[in-house]
Parts: structure tokens; C-alpha cells; sequence
């Protein structure tokens, strides 16, 4: 008898453990989550999101756009393209992922957290929840981080966003329009070292799906002081301080 209440209590805190954690099931998905949480920092500092192989495979409207980008950074000319440069908007998804200051990562009620230090910044994913249409289902209303969702491919968490708001970059440059996906999958190289892996695809700009790998290494845990993006741009200094 006391074998058994032994087991039910650890089967009754596992279960407790997932639910708290946002995971269904226990397991390698289980053991991923708890390793995920914490604080993280890109491993080397970027504004620009290279793919893994080749160059960025745009459409001839996308590199039309591109280019344009192109000339008016050179022109400092930011209030024309880059709504984050120019009035600290949210960098939106996956340009969120090129942050040069830390992040959090934490899961609660079957939601992943990504806490930013960089005007304390937020972006979720709903596990196992599919997106759903809004406003009487005539669609998805575009906004900076779009929708995600995700789920656990063994010990990746998966997340897949749309809905994103075609005002925002892929990177400093990249434009994108309002069909992008984007698929991300975080894994962990090692206990210190965390991996996205990010696909992107938007038949508008790109003319096929294109990858890119930004990886984080983990920082000792921290509590973020406020941040305010208008105060350094009012102030003249870098929207991404380093």
C-alpha cells in the first residue's frame, strides 16, 4: 500500500509539473522545458540574419523592396522603412531573435514567455493551441509578433507564427509581406548553448523558403531594470544599445 501511494503522489507531481509548465505529458519534453528556462544572450551580436546557405532567395518585388531599404539606411532615412529605428516599435518575429540584449525564457499555463530586456519587450507561444481566426473569422489581425504556436518534437520546441503585421523587418533590411511564416525550432546544443533554427517563408518576397541559425549561450539569472526605447532615441542614442 505504500508503494503504491508512493507512486500515485509522484504521478500526481509530475502531472502538477507539466500542467505548471505548460507541457502535455512528461518525459524529454518535460526535462527540455525546465533546461530552456532561464536568462540568454545571442552569441554573436548581429543585425542581420544570414542564411545558412546561398543568399536570400527574393521574388524580383522583394528585392525591389529590399533595395529601396537599402537606399534609404544609407540616407539615415529610417521613418520610411524601419518603424523600430524610428520610433522604437516592436522589432516583431524573427528579427526579436537578433536582439543584442538578454532574454527570458520561462513556460506557464501552457505558454512559452520570452521576457526581453530591450524595452522590456514580450513575446509568447501558445502550446498545442492552434491559431484562431479573429473578429467573426474574417482572419488574423496583423500585429508585431504576429500569432505563434508551438508543440515539442522530442526535446525542440517548435514555434510557427503568422499573422505578422507587414511593417516589420525580417532583419535591419529584409521586408516581408502578409503571408510570412515563420518556423522556429529551439534546441539545446548543450546545457549553456540554446539553437534557433529559423525558416522563413513568404511567396510574396522570397521565391522559396530560406534558413537561417542564430544560437544563444545562457547567462547568469537577472532581474531586468526598466528599459525605454523612446527615452534613448529622444536622447539620440542606439534604439540597440549593446
Amino acid at each position: 500500500m505504500a508503494i503504491t501511494h508512493t507512486r500515485r503522489l509522484c504521478a500526481f507531481f509530475a502531472g502538477l509539473a507539466a500542467t505548471v509548465l505548460g507541457i502535455a505529458g512528461s518525459g524529454p519534453a518535460l526535462a527540455a522545458a525546465a533546461d530552456f528556462e532561464g536568462v540568454w544572450q545571442i552569441a554573436v551580436p548581429t543585425t542581420v540574419l544570414k542564411p545558412v546557405a546561398g543568399e536570400v532567395p527574393f521574388t524580383a518585388a522583394g528585392r525591389k523592396a529590399w533595395v529601396a531599404n537599402k537606399i534609404l539606411k544609407a540616407q539615415r532615412k529610417f521613418d520610411d522603412y524601419d518603424i523600430t529605428l524610428s520610433r522604437c516599435s516592436n522589432p516583431g518575429v524573427p528579427r526579436l531573435a537578433l536582439t543584442p540584449k538578454r532574454f527570458k525564457i520561462w513556460f506557464r499555463q501552457n505558454v512559452v514567455t520570452f521576457d526581453y530586456e530591450w524595452n522590456r519587450a514580450l513575446r509568447q507561444i501558445n502550446m498545442g493551441v492552434p491559431p484562431q481566426p479573429d473578429f467573426m473569422g474574417m482572419g488574423m489581425v496583423p500585429t508585431a509578433t504576429g500569432k505563434s504556436h508551438g508543440h515539442w518534437e522530442g526535446d525542440t520546441l517548435v514555434s510557427v507564427m503568422e499573422g505578422a503585421s507587414d511593417r516589420t523587418l525580417i532583419d535591419d533590411l529584409v521586408p516581408h509581406g502578409y503571408d510570412l511564416k515563420v518556423i522556429e525550432r529551439y534546441r539545446l546544443i548543450d546545457h549553456d548553448t540554446l539553437e534557433n533554427r529559423i525558416t522563413i517563408a513568404d511567396p510574396e518576397t522570397f521565391s522559396r523558403p530560406w534558413e537561417a541559425v542564430v544560437t544563444y549561450k545562457r547567462q547568469p539569472d537577472a532581474i531586468f531594470a526598466e528599459d525605454i526605447c523612446l527615452d534613448r532615441l529622444a536622447a539620440k542614442q542606439p534604439v540597440f544599445p549593446q
